[in-house]
């Protein structure tokens, strides 16, 4: 197959992209008017959608900011989505090694194409409920040797996975990490769902990622052995200093709990 159609198949226009969908709620280009016109139904029920999942970015890059600046060089980041508007590797420092992952082999095979030659980034197929299969590939060695005292991305992907998964994914990961590892993460607190909420679920569940939303309480029993560092388990628009942005009319149709982050340590 020539470049030009690994492209072709690669951005693939005829039918949505789970992937391609996020980018276009984020405001980037990577998306086709496919999936512009299936983020329409869930745009008319949830018009807030687009600002809840760019806080999510946000919070990634705050993430990746105040782990850059504890001196994190290696970035082990799962369930990463296309890697535009701000990325790990777009606002961390120039050197810093970056490995990200997605269970979708086309949005795997499409951030390779938008990444091209970058020496400093890697983009692999993993389950991120099956963190083993990237720690065994060799990938990480080629990129960070021998170093496991990383920073770990585990963001926007825990209201995608049964509880089962997520247990096994922080008893895997933990186990592998060096001492002063840490691992950052975000979830939905669903104290109570509204009929927005139900209706994102249901238009979720039409691309092929059903939600499994949880309260606060229970991701802090699966986010064990890992240890919460301060100060806890916040709102994004607290990680953020936004909580004057975030108006009463926008929390008040999240209705939920909203979605809170939290660094975790090893």
């Amino acid at each position: 197959m020539s470049p030009e159609d690994k492209v072709r198949n690669i951005a693939d226009a005829s039918k949505p992209n789970a992937g391609r969908i996020y980018d276009y709620f984020l405001g980037g280009n990577h998306n086709f008017e496919i999936d512009r016109q299936a983020a329409q139904p869930v745009l008319q029920a949830s018009p807030f959608l687009p600002s809840l999942l760019k806080m999510i970015r946000w919070f990634l890059g705050e993430a990746t900011r105040r782990l850059c600046e504890e001196r994190y060089t290696k970035f082990l980041d799962f369930a990463s989505g296309l890697p535009t508007v701000d990325h790990i590797h777009q606002v961390a420092p120039k050197g810093t090694k970056v490995i990200y992952s997605d269970i979708d082999p086309v949005t795997v095979a499409y951030a390779n194409d938008i990444i091209g030659n970058n020496p400093n980034v890697r983009y692999v197929h993993c389950d991120a409920g099956k963190p083993e299969d990237l720690l065994n590939s060799g990938v990480i060695e080629e990129l960070f040797g021998k170093d496991r005292k990383i920073a770990i991305g585990f963001n926007g992907i825990a209201w995608f996975l049964p509880d089962e998964p997520i247990d096994h994914y922080m008893d895997v990961m933990y186990e592998w990490a060096e001492k002063g590892s840490k691992l950052f993460t975000c979830d939905a607190n669903s104290t109570g769902l509204s009929e927005n909420a139900k209706t994102i679920m249901n238009q979720y569940a039409k691309f092929g990622q059903p939600f499994y939303p949880r309260t606060m309480e229970k991701l802090q029993e699966l986010v064990k052995p890992w240890s919460v560092t301060e100060p806890g388990f916040m709102h994004l628009e607290k990680w953020m200093d936004m909580e004057n942005i975030v108006t009463q009319e926008t929390q008040d149709a999240w209705s939920w709990g909203g979605i809170y982050g939290v660094f975790l340590t090893k």
